[in-house]
């Protein structure tokens, strides 16, 4: 009976086979996450073997490459190599299972090992915290789904600007379905509701916002009244109520929606 295959670098059992390259089969280890390839087993390398350690294979051919970056995907896949479209639950716990492993690879060397394998970016250089999927998610809907503003109200660095490009990206597509876009349509909003908005610029009390959105969006909960102005600006927005007045059309929301399909 064959030996059971155990990790060339810390002789942990049962490495995770991996597939980046079609002429063998590679291996990695769950406990120090060394890569090596079966080659070293047949030849008896099991002691005082050279970890192989080739450079990493681009993710950018892989669906979930628009919903992560691609240290994200190459981690996800070695869990979960079917899931193409993740849904919201899903997609929030990858989120969250990642932040958390780079977080303790500050302090645990099996976590730093796993973190290195995977990411073409040094640990010393990824953010410790990052803000949260949910957060990325309240920060678009707030701002009508515009990247620019929603990593402005995150901090705005490089990889918050990544991150929002990356759930945009999934709200666009596999995550349409949980925007505001495809929220049941509201009632519309009475004619004088409407005249009372364009003759105020305050829009506080509730009543004024959901008379807003439904006129804006045709929803009842939709962003937040500072992200359409921050989005649109007053003129805009204004000329938008003269629409819904005039012709029942709704151009702001017709812009939202053409920006995400260009996502």
């Amino acid at each position: 009976m064959d030996a059971p295959m155990t990790c060339v670098q810390c002789g942990h059992p049962d490495p995770l086979p991996i597939t980046r390259r079609p002429r063998r089969t590679r291996y990695s280890c769950r406990s120090c996450g060394a890569l090596f390839s079966e080659a070293l087993f047949p030849q008896g390398l099991l002691k005082d073997a050279i970890v192989d350690r080739e450079p990493l294979a681009p993710a950018g051919a892989d669906p979930l490459s628009a919903f992560m970056p691609e240290r994200m995907v190459r981690w996800v896949r070695e869990r979960d190599p079917a899931t193409d479209a993740p849904d919201r639950v899903t997609l929030a716990r990858w989120y969250k299972d990642f932040d958390a492993l780079v977080a303790a690879a500050r302090s645990s060397p099996q976590a730093r090992a796993t973190v290195e394998r995977v990411s073409e970016i040094p640990l010393d250089r990824l953010p410790a915290r990052i803000p949260a999927f949910s957060q990325v998610c309240g920060a678009l809907r707030a701002t009508c789904y515009d990247a620019g503003l929603a990593a402005a109200r995150l901090g705005g660095t490089d990889f918050v600007l990544e991150r929002v490009d990356h759930v945009r990206r999934w709200l666009a597509t596999a995550g349409r379905p949980t925007t505001w876009l495809a929220a049941p349509p509201a009632p519309p909003p009475a004619r004088e509701e409407v005249e009372a908005l364009l003759a105020s610029r305050d829009w506080h009390t509730t009543d004024q916002v959901k008379t807003l959105f439904r006129a804006l969006f045709g929803v009842d909960k939709g962003p937040s009244v500072t992200g359409v102005r921050e989005r649109f600006g007053d003129e805009r927005v204004r000329q938008a109520l003269l629409a819904c007045l005039e012709t029942g059309t709704r151009p702001l929301r017709e812009a939202v929606a053409a920006d995400l399909d260009a996502a």
